[in-house]
C-alpha cells in the first residue's frame, strides 16, 4: 500500500502540470487569435498540408478498403503496383529523375500566406555549380518552415540560389504508398537512404535533411530550440565520401507553431509508446494544441512568423580513404564538431532579431 501511495503521489504533480500546459496553451492560443487570424482559404490550404503529412495512413486505409471490397480487382493491380514500386520504379525516389513541377503550385503561396511572415532568409552566397546538404533545424512538429522554404518556391528559393537543384529527403516507406509516391516526386521529394543521398549528390543535386526527426519533435516547446544532433552523425559521413558542403539552416518560430505537452519522462508510459512507434515506424505522434479552421482549436497550427535562416556554408574535403577506418571516423567528429560550431554561430547572430525572448539553443540528445 505504501508503495502504492507513493506512485499516486508521484503521478498527480505530473498529471497537474500537463493540465496546467494544456491551460496556458489555451490562454495563449486566444491572444494569438486575437492579433492574428488568417483567411479562410489559408486555412483550409494548411488544413490540406496537415492532412496530407498522415497521407501514407490515409491512403494505405482506402486502399485496403477497396482491396475488401473488389478483390478481384483490386489485390491484381496493387500487387503489379508494388511490383514495380519496390523494382524499377524504387529508382526514382534516388535518382531524381523526376521533374518537380508541383514546387511552384500556387498551393504552396496559399499556405505561405496562412502565417503572420514566412520568409527564406540567405545570409552568404552559394556556387550553384557546387552541391550542398541543407541541414534545418529545429523539427518541429510538422517542419512547416522545412517544407515551404525547400520543398516548394513558395519562399523563392530558386531566385536566392539560382542553379542549385535542391531535393528534400523523406523517409523511404513513404515511397511505399500509392500516390503518395507519385505526389513526393512530383514535388522533387526523394528518399533519405544513405545511398540515395551520395547518389543524388553525385549526380550534381543538393539536398535537404531535417535531421532531428521524430526524436526531436518530441522536445519541441514554445520558446525553446533543443535539438538531437549529437548523435546524428550521418550527414557528416554523406559529405565526407561525397565532398558536399554543410548548410546550416535554423527555422526560427517553427516551435512556436503548436503549444505541446512534451514534458514527460523518459519512463512515462505515453513517452515510451511516443518512442516504439518512431523506431518502427520512422516518425511518431507528439501531443499538440492549436487552431482550427473555424474554431479557435484545433490542430493547425498557430500562425506565428515564420523566419528560415541559411548560413554560409561548411566545406568538406572528400575522403578518398577508408570508410570502415579510424581515420575517417576522425575526420566525421573533427566536421561534426565544425558543424555544431557553425550552427551556434548562425543560432546567436541572428536570435536577437528573429527569436529575441526565446532560450538559447542546446543539444538534448
Amino acid at each position: 500500500m505504501t508503495t502504492l501511495r507513493n506512485s499516486i503521489g508521484e503521478r498527480i504533480p505530473k498529471t497537474l502540470e500537463t493540465a496546467s500546459t494544456l491551460l496556458e496553451a489555451s490562454k495563449t492560443q486566444r491572444q494569438i487569435e486575437k492579433t492574428v487570424k488568417p483567411p479562410f482559404i489559408s486555412r483550409l490550404a494548411m488544413l490540406y498540408y496537415c492532412i496530407s503529412f498522415g497521407g501514407f495512413t490515409w491512403i494505405w486505409i482506402g486502399v485496403i478498403r477497396l482491396c475488401l471490397r473488389f478483390p478481384l480487382v483490386v489485390v491484381p493491380l496493387v500487387f503489379l503496383y508494388l511490383l514495380y514500386i519496390t523494382g524499377p520504379g524504387s529508382q526514382a525516389s534516388c535518382d531524381g529523375s523526376w521533374t518537380p513541377t508541383w514546387r511552384t503550385w500556387g498551393m504552396w503561396k496559399v499556405c505561405k500566406s496562412y502565417f503572420a511572415r514566412a520568409e527564406l532568409i540567405k545570409t552568404a552566397d552559394l556556387d550553384g555549380s557546387k552541391s550542398y546538404i541543407f541541414v534545418h533545424h529545429p523539427h518541429g512538429i510538422l517542419a512547416f518552415s522545412a517544407w515551404l522554404a525547400f520543398g516548394t518556391e513558395a519562399l523563392g528559393f530558386s531566385k536566392l540560389f539560382p542553379g542549385i537543384d535542391n531535393r528534400v529527403v523523406t523517409l523511404n516507406i513513404n515511397f511505399h504508398a500509392p500516390f503518395l509516391r507519385e505526389y513526393l516526386l512530383a514535388h522533387g521529394v526523394c528518399s533519405v537512404a544513405k545511398s540515395s543521398l551520395i547518389n543524388l549528390l553525385n549526380l550534381g543535386k543538393s539536398v535537404t535533411l531535417v535531421v532531428g526527426g521524430g526524436s526531436e519533435s518530441l522536445l519541441s516547446s514554445p520558446g525553446k530550440y533543443e535539438l538531437v544532433l549529437n548523435r546524428r552523425k550521418g550527414f557528416v559521413k554523406v559529405a565526407l565520401e561525397t565532398g558536399a558542403s554543410l548548410v546550416p539552416v535554423i527555422g526560427f518560430g517553427e516551435t512556436e507553431t503548436y503549444r505541446t505537452v512534451n514534458q514527460f519522462a523518459h519512463d512515462n508510459i505515453i513517452r515510451k509508446i511516443q518512442r516504439k512507434i518512431e523506431k518502427r515506424l520512422g516518425f511518431t505522434l507528439p501531443i499538440v494544441l492549436g487552431r482550427g479552421v473555424l474554431f479557435s482549436f484545433g490542430l493547425l497550427p498557430y500562425p506565428v512568423p515564420l523566419h528560415i535562416v541559411t548560413g554560409p556554408p561548411v566545406h568538406v574535403p572528400k575522403f578518398e580513404g577508408d570508410v570502415t577506418s579510424a581515420a575517417f571516423r576522425a575526420q566525421v567528429d573533427k566536421y561534426h564538431g565544425i558543424y555544431k560550431k557553425a550552427l551556434f554561430d548562425l543560432f546567436e547572430s541572428n536570435k536577437e532579431k528573429y527569436a529575441k525572448d526565446a532560450a538559447d539553443m542546446v543539444i538534448i540528445e
